[in-house]
């Protein structure tokens, strides 16, 4: 049944098992055109938009709004554009014989590679994940009270052409609840590089989000690991403009409501907050020593900012949501000579996930660029 086109539940990121059918935008019937908002899935992270890769008819859909399916799981069938439509019973065995060979699929996938690795580093615990292969490395970075899983989109995109692994800081995610040393950036920046020489990572493409992105930018200005390029994703840099109350209230938050407001001043569209993703942080908040730890962290965040020095001559490509509320997007001039500024219309703090298609472009073209 060539003329039949399967849709299945995406698989952004090695963290993503399942995802949540949120709402289609089509129904039964209806043509869709390629390149259309077909169906919104609702993932551990955010709300996120599945579009058609090709036209077709919406022939039947499979997973209604609010259920659930693993990844690679047929959710509806398109028939292809002017074609005529299989009848009720070509269509019903197409779904099942789907079903029987997605869920094998799926089966043998999972068991090919785990999805988080750890690797003791200076006393600690550090949690990872990895993906893709080839001699360039890239090294994801997140911000405050983040963690690896906020690079799943972009992560998966890249690991089609490199090698790509996205590190939980100390003191998140599945890394051990404290900061190394005196607690201080540079300890941090010390540890990170001490995880890339460890790990035998070689040169390596920085990329990191915020807090991270003052790491990133530590890293990339001292002499201890070898940086091919730097990308920065609203970062925190000396003399932006920091919004310290999202970082206090942010501590703060105790309850599911009061997190959910803080949580959605990350993002341009304060719906696509997912109702999965204040669950996880609230649960993160309340492990031990999580709150000190994003208390030391909220301070330093702020001593970064305030700090008036001149940055480090390294050069950057800088990608800013228009509507950040954390750290509004600033003047060129505060970037290094020679760094790119590029601005993502209607997105927040948060671009990697609100719009990861475009962040993976452009660090595509960056890499590309630093080839020749």
């Amino acid at each position: 049944m060539a003329d039949l086109i399967p849709v299945v539940m995406p698989k952004w990121g090695l963290a993503m098992d399942e995802g949540t059918v949120a709402g289609w935008h089509f129904a039964e019937g209806d043509a869709v055109p390629a390149g259309a908002e077909l169906v919104d899935i609702e993932t551990s992270k955010l709300l996120n938009t599945l579009e058609a890769n090709q036209p077709g008819v919406l022939l039947r859909i499979v997973c209604d709004e609010g259920r659930q399916a693993p990844c690679g799981a047929l959710i509806a069938v398109l028939g292809a554009a002017d074609v005529t439509a299989p009848s009720p019973e070509e269509l019903d065995a197409f779904i099942a014989g789907f079903a029987v060979s997605g869920q094998d699929e799926d089966a043998a996938s999972a068991t090919a590679a785990p999805a988080f690795r750890n690797m003791t580093v200076d006393g600690l615990s550090l949690r990872y994940t990895e993906m893709g292969e080839g001699e360039t490395t890239i090294l994801f970075l997140h911000g405050f009270g983040g963690d690896c899983g906020n690079w799943m989109f972009v992560q998966s995109d890249l690991a089609e052409i490199c090698r790509t692994i996205a590190l939980d800081l100390p003191g998140h995610g599945g890394s051990t609840k404290a900061l190394p040393g005196s607690g201080t950036l540079d300890d941090l920046v010390s540890l990170i590089g001490a995880f890339i020489t460890e790990r035998g990572l070689g040169p390596v493409h920085l990329v990191g989000h915020s807090f991270g992105g003052a790491l990133a930018q530590g890293l990339a200005a001292s002499a201890s690991v070898s940086v091919r390029s730097l990308t920065l994703i609203a970062p925190l840099l000396p003399g932006v403009s920091l919004n310290g109350d999202f970082l206090h209230d942010f501590v703060e938050a105790r309850r599911t409501r009061d997190l959910r407001e803080v949580l959605a001043r990350l993002v341009g569209d304060s719906k696509s907050i997912s109702a999965t993703m204040v669950d996880d942080v609230l649960k993160y908040k309340r492990l031990d020593g999580v709150a000190s730890v994003l208390s030391n962290l909220a301070g330093m965040a702020e001593q970064i900012a305030a700090d008036k020095r001149t940055m480090p001559d390294v050069q950057c490509l800088a990608i800013w949501g228009e509507v950040d509320l954390i750290i509004p997007p600033p003047a060129a001039e505060l970037l290094a000579l020679g760094s790119r500024l590029e601005l993502i219309q209607a997105c927040g703090h948060m671009p990697h996930l609100e719009a990861p298609d475009v962040v993976a472009r452009l660090i595509r073209d960056a890499l590309a660029l630093q080839r020749t």
